[in-house]
């Protein structure tokens, strides 16, 4: 079992400069857009100091208006009756009123936060799926093109522990890379939130907090590793081209069942091809909407606001059992081919 944590390692070593660009990259993107909030924040600041009502002379202003002398004073006296205070800026003075009404309607406020974190999870996904696209096309690939097949062929390793490492491998790095920048972006809204002004942040936090941010972190997570299961068989695909191809795995891997989908579709008028592939992916968006509570909650209770309800169904499913056993065919053909230990030249 050690030489397979030692496999597992070797694959961090090799991806590692990937895995930590990205974060990198991930995180500089956001905290630049800090930037225009922060001016945003300026902007907002300066508007609320030119209507503190401390510096307007509204006598002065009174004066010139086109109004008769009765109408002035009228409303002098109207302005001198009013219960303001003039030592406070605007949102000072409106700040209370907005809290009290979030707190009996919190979910104007959590909705379109739902709303924003889920897209920024899908937007995640597209890029975390970019990554692995290249990882497991590479996968067998790069051992083949340098030779270093042979060295891990002569030592006293199974050969399913070669391949399961990178399958690991590559499913930890995933769902850990998610994880991460959805942490990431957790932490970002907030901070967001916080640099556009704190008036702002301290009027709507009390509706933030209602939300069940742990239950909404591992909710993702947990559908991100049932999404992982059910694309198996696209990893395996890409594996397999890997261990086949002596160029170019992505590019085949890719472009070869875009081309089958052509011939059936001109052969036989049909693209079942594609309508299964992506009947995949529509799955796995299926999944996440319909167990998207944003739009049915209208009230909040004691146990705080869920975004998304459970996935554990989704894991002990029909279509989870289909995903493995097609996976496990896929699986067989790559040990096959591995087992060849085809070069590329």
């Amino acid at each position: 079992m050690s030489r397979f944590f030692a496999l597992i390692t070797r694959e961090y070593w090799e991806w590692r400069k990937v895995i930590f660009g990205t974060l990198g990259v991930f995180s500089f993107l956001l905290l630049l857009t800090l930037i225009p909030l922060n001016r945003l924040s300026n902007e907002i600041e300066s508007w609320g100091n030119r209507n503190n009502l401390d510096d307007i002379s509204y006598q002065s202003k009174i004066e010139d208006l086109n109004l008769s002398q009765q109408d002035k004073e009228q409303l002098s006296k109207l302005l001198d009756g009013m219960d303001i205070d003039h030592s406070k800026s605007f949102f000072d003075q409106q700040s209370q009123t907005l809290k009290e009404a979030l707190s009996e309607s919190p979910m104007v406020i959590i909705k379109p936060y739902g709303i924003g974190i889920l897209s920024g999870f899908a937007m995640i996904q597209l890029f975390v799926l970019f990554i692995s696209l290249f990882y497991y096309s590479d996968s067998l690939y790069k051992e083949r093109i340098n030779d270093s097949t042979f060295y891990f062929r002569s030592l006293p390793i199974n050969d399913h522990w070669i391949i399961l490492s990178k399958l690991k491998a590559g499913g930890v790095g995933i769902i850990g890379l998610t994880g991460i920048m959805l942490l990431t972006l957790l932490i970002y809204a907030h901070l967001a939130m916080m640099t556009v002004s704190w008036d702002i942040w301290s009027i709507i936090s009390s509706a933030l907090i209602q939300i069940n941010m742990i239950d909404l972190f591992f909710d993702l997570i947990l559908y991100q590793a049932i999404a992982l299961i059910w694309t198996s068989p696209l990893i395996l695909f890409l594996m397999l081209i890997s261990s086949i191809v002596k160029n170019r795995p992505l590019i085949i891997g890719i472009g070869l069942p875009i081309l089958a989908s052509i011939t059936l579709t001109v052969i036989l008028g049909d693209n079942a091809l594609v309508n299964q592939v992506g009947d995949i992916f529509g799955a796995t968006a299926k999944m996440i909407t319909e167990q998207s509570l944003i739009t049915e909650v209208t009230i909040t209770s004691t146990n705080g606001v869920d975004i998304l309800d459970s996935f554990w169904g989704y894991l002990f499913s029909v279509r989870t059992m289909g995903s493995l056993i097609v996976s496990g065919l896929m699986y067989i053909a790559t040990w096959k081919m591995y087992r060849k230990n085809m070069t590329t030249n």
